[in-house]
C-alpha cells in the first residue's frame, strides 16, 4: 500500500506550510491523506462497489517483466476478461456514465463499441509527490488572469491543486500532474487512418517529454512541461528536430524548430493553440496533445464537477502489445476508431472542466469538455465543439501506469475528428523509458542541430 500520510503528519505539513489559500478550509484540508489521497482522489470506493476503495496503486512490476528492457511493460492483468460490452443495443442504458463523445460514436459506427473491465486503481505516486502535494494545497496560486502559477513560495514538485476549487485551478493540476520528472519515447510514430481503412504514417522518430516541475534541479520550477522530437521519416522531416517548453509564470509556450534544408534553426510561434499539427498530417492541432497542451488563455474553464464514466484505462494490450498477438502492429488500427478489442475501458472518477471560448479569441474549438482521472489527473478523454456547436474532435488518451517507477499512466494520443471520419494518433511503439530530465543547457536553442535522443 501506498504511503500515506498520517493524520499527524499532515497537520504538521499544514501547519508549517501555512493557510496561504484562503479558499480550502482547516477541515477541507485535513482530508487530504485521509479520505481523500494527497492528491485529492476519493480514498472510498462507490456505493455498488464498481468502483473500489484506493489501496496504494499499482508499484510491483509481474514477474515476466524483463529489467533489462525497461521501457516494455508487461500486462500485469493478463486473465482480466470484459465484464459485458456497450455498443448500439444497451448504449441508452449506461448514457449517464458515458461521454457524449463516446455515445454519438456507438451511434454512429457498428464497429464500434466499449468493452468494460474490472475498475483496478493502479495510478501510484512517489511519497515525495504525495508529500508536495498536500504542500501544494496552501502554497499554490494562481497568477496573471489564472495564466500563471505562483512558485516563489514553494509551489511545485506534486499536484498544484488537489482539491481544485475553480476550473483553471483544475487545468493546472492537470498541466503539473505527475509522469515521473523525464522519460524517452522509442521509435515514436504518427499515423491517420482514412475512412477506408488506409493507414497513413506521417512521421517516424525518437521522443523526450519533460514533466519539468517536477526537475528536482529546480527547486521552484519556472516550467513545467517540455518535449523535444528528433524525425527520422519521413525523407521530407528526416533530421529535422524541435525542443519546447512551457513557462509556469506566464503559461506561455516557446518552441524551435531545425530544419537541414536550411540550416537554420528558428522560433516557432505557431507550435501552439489550434494551429494543426503538419506532423500528423493535420489531423490534432498543437493543444490537443494529451487532451490539450500550452498556454490556457483562450477559454473561461468551469469547474462542472466530478462524476463517474467509463474511460479508457491500464492500457498495457494496447500500448505493450505481444508481438504476434491480436493487438500487435497495425491489428491495433481500424476505420474509424481503435479496434475495440485491443482497448482496456474502466468505470473511474474524473473531474469535468468544460473551457468555453472567450469573447474575442478565436479557435476551431468553441468548447471542450474534459474528463479528467481524479487518481491521475491524466488519464481520460474530452470531447471538442465547432463553432456551430457540432461534436467535432474526440480525444482518448491510451495508456498504462509505470509500474516500475512510480508514476501514472504515459499515455498514447488518440484524437477523433467526427465530422470527416478520420482519425490520428501518436504512440511509442517501442516503449517507454524513465530517465533524468535534461539539463538546462540541452534545451539551447544553437545545440537542437546536434541529436540528444539515444537508446543504448
Amino acid at each position: 500500500m501506498i504511503s500515506m500520510m498520517k493524520s499527524t503528519s499532515i497537520a504538521v505539513l499544514l501547519g508549517a506550510a501555512g493557510l496561504a489559500h484562503a479558499q480550502l478550509t482547516s477541515a477541507e484540508l485535513k482530508q487530504l491523506g485521509t479520505t481523500l489521497t494527497p492528491w485529492g482522489a476519493e480514498v472510498a470506493g462507490n456505493a455498488d462497489g464498481t468502483i473500489p476503495a484506493y489501496t496504494g496503486g499499482l508499484t510491483t512490476p509481474p514477474a515476466n517483466y524483463d529489467k533489462s528492457n525497461p521501457g516494455w511493460r508487461p500486462d500485469p492483468f493478463p486473465n482480466d476478461k470484459p465484464l459485458f460490452k456497450i455498443d448500439a443495443s444497451n448504449v441508452d442504458k449506461y448514457k449517464d456514465k458515458l461521454s457524449v463523445g463516446t455515445i454519438e460514436m456507438i451511434k454512429k459506427y457498428p464497429t464500434f463499441h466499449v468493452e468494460v473491465f474490472q475498475t483496478r486503481r493502479t495510478a501510484a505516486y512517489p511519497k515525495s509527490v504525495q508529500e508536495n502535494s498536500i504542500k501544494n494545497a496552501t502554497r499554490c496560486k494562481v497568477i496573471n488572469d489564472g495564466e500563471g502559477l505562483d512558485t516563489s513560495t514553494g509551489c511545485g514538485h506534486g499536484i498544484a491543486f488537489p482539491i481544485p476549487k475553480s476550473g483553471i485551478e483544475a487545468m493546472w493540476s492537470f498541466g503539473t500532474r505527475y509522469r515521473t520528472p523525464a522519460y524517452l519515447l522509442k521509435n515514436v510514430a504518427g499515423l491517420f487512418v482514412k475512412p477506408n481503412g488506409e493507414i497513413v504514417k506521417t512521421y517516424e522518430g525518437q521522443g523526450y517529454r519533460g514533466w519539468d516541475f517536477y526537475d528536482p534541479a529546480q527547486s521552484k520550477p519556472d516550467r513545467y512541461y517540455s518535449y523535444s522530437y528528433e524525425y527520422s521519416a519521413p525523407t521530407r522531416l528526416a533530421n529535422n528536430s524541435s525542443i519546447v517548453f512551457d513557462d509556469v509564470k506566464t503559461g506561455e509556450r516557446v518552441a524551435y524548430n531545425y530544419s537541414p534544408a536550411t540550416r537554420r534553426v528558428r522560433l516557432a510561434p505557431d507550435n501552439s493553440g489550434d494551429t494543426p499539427v503538419s506532423q500528423m498530417g493535420g489531423a490534432m492541432t498543437f493543444d490537443e496533445d494529451a487532451m490539450f497542451a500550452g498556454k490556457k488563455d483562450r477559454y473561461d474553464w468551469k469547474l462542472m464537477g466530478k462524476k463517474e464514466m467509463y474511460i479508457p484505462y491500464n492500457n498495457y494490450r494496447f500500448q505493450y502489445p505481444a508481438a504476434n498477438g491480436e493487438c500487435a502492429g497495425e491489428k491495433r488500427f481500424t476505420p474509424f476508431h481503435l479496434n475495440p478489442k485491443c482497448v482496456r475501458w474502466e468505470l473511474h472518477r474524473v473531474w469535468h472542466v468544460r473551457g468555453t471560448l472567450k469573447e474575442g479569441k478565436r479557435h476551431i474549438f468553441k468548447q471542450r469538455d474534459m474528463y479528467i482521472d481524479e487518481d491521475s489527473w491524466g488519464d481520460g478523454l474530452s470531447d471538442h465543439f465547432d463553432q456551430n456547436g457540432r461534436l467535432f474532435h474526440i480525444n482518448q488518451q491510451i495508456g498504462a501506469p509505470l509500474y516500475d517507477a512510480p508514476a501514472p499512466a504515459a499515455t498514447d494520443n488518440m484524437i477523433i475528428d467526427m465530422i470527416s471520419g478520420v482519425y490520428g494518433f501518436s504512440g511509442a511503439m517501442g516503449g517507454v523509458y524513465v530517465i533524468e530530465p535534461w539539463a538546462r543547457s540541452r534545451f539551447a536553442p544553437d545545440l537542437i542541430v546536434n541529436k540528444k535522443i539515444v537508446f543504448k
